[in-house]
């Protein structure tokens, strides 16, 4: 394989999008073109030492794209979808249950039952 055939695959390859035989064609040129390593090679630091980030628009598509992906992936039995009176509810459902939890670990830490908070004391013979 020729070498300007090899070039614009090389950023595909660097985020692993290439097809199985295009890829194994590109690591087997790789591998014997040395001119064609190097520029893979610079092309890969560039990509991690630049400081060039994405625009906000940018990062606006990717955010929506990748929002359509998981909810086309996710089965629409699974998504649940809150009315407005639900989560206050399910909040206050889980407010009444710490507070339960919390007053019946008190309860039965200060029961007639319980061990005295001072009974641990070591037994000094006289």
């Amino acid at each position: 394989m020729d070498c300007h055939v090899i070039q614009p695959d090389l950023v595909p390859y660097h985020f692993a999008e290439l097809e199985d035989d295009a890829r194994r064609s590109v690591e087997t040129h790789l591998t014997e073109c040395p001119a064609c390593l190097r520029d893979f090679i610079a092309l890969k630091r560039a990509m991690e030492i630049s400081d060039e980030r994405p625009s906000p628009a940018a990062k606006a598509r990717l955010q929506e794209a990748v929002t359509r992906e998981i909810a086309a992936a996710t089965p629409r039995r699974s998504r649940v979808a809150w009315s407005w009176w639900e989560r206050p509810l399910a909040a206050a459902f889980a407010s009444a249950a710490v507070v339960a939890a919390i007053m019946m670990v008190q309860t039965l830490a200060t029961s007639h039952g319980a061990p005295p908070h001072g009974a641990v004391q070591a037994h000094v013979p006289d």
